[in-house]
């Protein structure tokens, strides 16, 4: 459920979980795309309760011209393209026919599928592509290579604990995934973003 908010502005995002929210305002920052209100709708069995809330708020059907929900793919595009359309409907939202496509309003809709609306992963496998030619990958080959050698299995999230472990290699590896990517950690003018900021630069 969402917690209690004041629905401000007609564009809205939905991001999946605290890290999301955290990368996305520091990427619309930096792409000068500062007219979305950013909002968390948890984790991704928790989309479709919190679409049915947050579209029932004061000020959604007045304000909200343009609703974007952005979320992992994990280890099926085309599933999580599917749950997030089946949210929608039970919300009565217009629907998408494809990822990245803006369905007719109001509201516009448009779903997004990270890392690139085709492929499995997430987040942290888009960042992970913007950052490849940085020289510490290669230290992070050998690091979970001997890793799997000690302990005998990888992460079940491999790339969560790779971008975790690039970050760890930076002068603050404390920062979350937004200031870290507002510090230059996460080479947001990586050629890898065009397809989200193209996405985001739509609606």
């Amino acid at each position: 459920m969402p917690r209690q908010i004041v629905i401000d502005k007609p564009k809205q995002l939905l991001a999946e979980g605290n890290e999301a929210v955290s990368f996305f305002k520091s990427f619309l920052s930096h792409c000068h795309l500062v007219d979305f209100q950013i909002q968390n709708f948890g984790g991704t069995t928790e989309l479709r309760e919190y679409l049915l809330a947050f579209s029932k708020m004061p000020g959604f059907s007045k304000i909200v011209t343009s609703l974007a929900i952005i979320r992992d793919a994990e280890s099926d595009p085309n599933a999580a393209f599917t749950s997030v359309c089946s949210s929608l409907l039970n919300s009565n939202l217009p629907v998408p026919s494809v990822p990245t496509n803006l369905s007719p309003g109001p509201p516009r809709v448009g779903v997004y599928i990270l890392p690139d609306s085709s492929s499995t992963g997430m987040l942290e496998t888009l960042c992970l592509r913007a950052v490849n030619g940085d020289p510490v990958m290669r230290c992070l080959d050998l690091y979970f290579d001997c890793c799997l050698e000690q302990l005998g299995y990888k992460p079940a999230k491999v790339d969560k604990a790779r971008l975790r472990a690039f970050l760890a290699s930076r002068e603050r590896p404390e920062l979350p995934l937004g200031p870290a990517g507002s510090a230059g950690h996460l080479n947001f003018a990586s050629n890898e973003y065009n397809a989200i900021k193209a996405f985001l630069s739509s609606f």
